[in-house]
């Protein structure tokens, strides 16, 4: 997929939140549909860099409180390379992947639990 950048800011046309900003992309499928994604978490991991996804569609109709509440965000893993960002196909490394996310995130509570 191709990566488009955005500049995101007051003449954007998309709804904003002044408490944080959240960068955003549009991608280009196969097919030349183009959909724009909330960038969640930028990493490195085993020597590559990933990027964790979500339609900006969805995280929108959430923050409006219009999502159903009983789905979540549909998160998509994206390797990044010089700007390019390819869908992670390999199931075993989206799971280590997201197991270190779950790790880091539970020491990061532990952490806060202390102070």
């Amino acid at each position: 997929m191709a990566h488009e950048g955005h500049e995101h800011g007051p003449d954007c046309n998309h709804d904003h939140d002044d408490s944080f900003e959240i960068e955003v992309v549009e991608l280009e499928d196969e097919n030349g549909e183009k959909e724009e994604f909330a960038i969640l978490e930028e990493l490195e991991f085993e020597g590559r860099n990933f990027a964790i996804l979500a339609p900006l569609a969805e995280l929108q109709a959430q923050e409006e409180g219009t999502a159903d509440p009983e789905e979540g965000l549909s998160l998509e893993i994206f390797e990044v390379k010089d700007d390019m960002f390819t869908p992670l196909e390999d199931e075993e490394l989206a799971e280590r992947l997201m197991k270190h996310l779950d790790e880091q995130e539970a020491k990061l509570k532990a952490e806060e639990e202390k102070d």
